[in-house]
């Protein structure tokens, strides 16, 4: 692994940020206005890495490269969700859409939901969905991401760099994040 350098204290770190869009749908299911609904937004996903400078190799003076930063995030994200929709395991929709009257498919959405979080399939007409542990709010997104990636961005700089704050924009106007630091 090549040698790190960085000229600041431990106080301070060098931060990077790499966007991505998908376009995706969702409903909150005990919301009291339009978002009970099926809707859909174009996210706009913000990852914010810090760490040290590489200090030789193809990442020579890089936190983390921002061309492999994308492809861990097409990856984690983009190539799950992207043009999907998403449902909490608990919402009576999830059933219709799934068809989740047969015991088997109804225990193996339920597994999968409970031991990763998600679950990744096609509804009865071929629909994309993903089934959710949790509400898919801005926030319950921002959260459920960050975790998708943050093994990814250890794993492709070694474990120099983290994911410190993924950002997830619902509208231009409203977004929320999560990490344990949040940029501006």
């Amino acid at each position: 692994m090549p040698r790190t350098t960085n000229a600041h204290d431990a106080t301070t770190w060098h931060l990077i940020s790499r966007e991505i869009g998908i376009d995706a749908g969702h409903r909150v299911m005990d919301h009291g206005s339009k978002c009970h609904n099926l809707h859909g937004h174009r996210y706009r996903i913000e990852a914010w890495c810090r760490g040290p400078l590489f200090a030789a190799g193809e990442q020579n003076g890089m936190v983390l490269d921002f061309g492999f930063l994308k492809d861990e995030m097409m990856h984690a994200i983009d190539a799950r969700f992207d043009h999907a929709f998403m449902l909490c395991v608990d919402d009576p929709l999830c059933r219709a859409m799934f068809g989740l009257d047969d015991g088997a498919l109804s225990h193996r959405v339920a597994a999968a939901v409970s031991e990763d979080g998600l679950f990744l399939g096609h509804g009865r007409d071929g629909m994309q969905i993903c089934v959710l542990a949790v509400v898919p709010t801005a926030e319950n997104l921002a959260k459920l991401w960050f975790d998708l990636l943050a093994p990814r961005v250890v794993a492709r700089t070694s474990g120099q760099a983290s994911l410190v704050c993924l950002k997830v924009w619902e509208t231009p106007n409203c977004w929320a994040s999560y990490g344990p630091v949040i940029p501006g």
